[in-house]
């Protein structure tokens, strides 16, 4: 992302965030619609710093379509902003997509780092994301989040349970494992191939 239009895309998703706050959006819903909005894909593919157009309410109907509010009047509240920015900084120093920064770094935990990080210099909170995004996979994660074993995984996937060691352990870069465990491994997680495949994890 160029940091050229930074601020435009924080200035949307900031909007993004407040409006799904002010109505009581479950995070959880709120981070798989950015996660698969085309919006925010093209700000994670802009490598040469382009900045796709949309106006607010456009933007908000394409992500919330059942909520039928408009976006005038939401009021901007100051976690919002602030996490708007962390996470743009954060994709911007990854790389990563939406989806996997959301599996290190979810909206309920980042809201909760507001308190103390808000007042800080943001490589601070793009530091902690970097020492998550170190210290596991997001195999390593997602197993974890949906309660599975590597013998299950392996059995569901047909991936050898050596290799799903490996891989989560990072002894063998995923990004250059065989497409087909990658695309086993995104189907059975119900996450983007992108986001399993960390090709672009510094």
């Amino acid at each position: 992302m160029n940091s050229q239009f930074i601020y435009e895309h924080i200035d949307k998703l900031e909007r993004v965030l407040s409006f799904a706050i002010h109505n009581k959006i479950s995070f959880d819903y709120i981070q798989k619609a950015i996660s698969y909005s085309s919006y925010f894909q093209k700000i994670e593919k802009s490598i040469e710093g382009y900045s796709p157009f949309i106006d607010d309410d456009t933007l908000i109907k394409s992500l919330f379509p059942e909520i039928k509010k408009e976006i005038m009047g939401t009021p901007i509240y100051n976690e919002c902003l602030w996490a708007s920015e962390a996470y743009m900084r954060i994709q911007k120093e990854s790389g990563l997509t939406f989806e996997a920064i959301f599996i290190y770094f979810p909206l309920k935990d980042m809201y909760m780092c507001f308190p103390i990080y808000h007042e800080m210099d943001f490589s601070h909170i793009v530091a902690e994301f970097c020492k998550r995004m170190k210290k596991q996979s997001v195999l390593s994660l997602l197993a974890k989040q949906n309660g599975y074993s590597f013998e299950y995984i392996s059995e569901k996937t047909h991936i050898p349970y050596e290799t799903l060691i490996s891989l989560n352990k990072r002894r063998r870069d995923i990004s250059k494992t065989s497409v087909s465990n990658v695309l086993a491994l995104s189907e059975l997680f119900n996450v983007r191939v992108e986001t399993m495949s960390e090709k672009t994890f510094k």
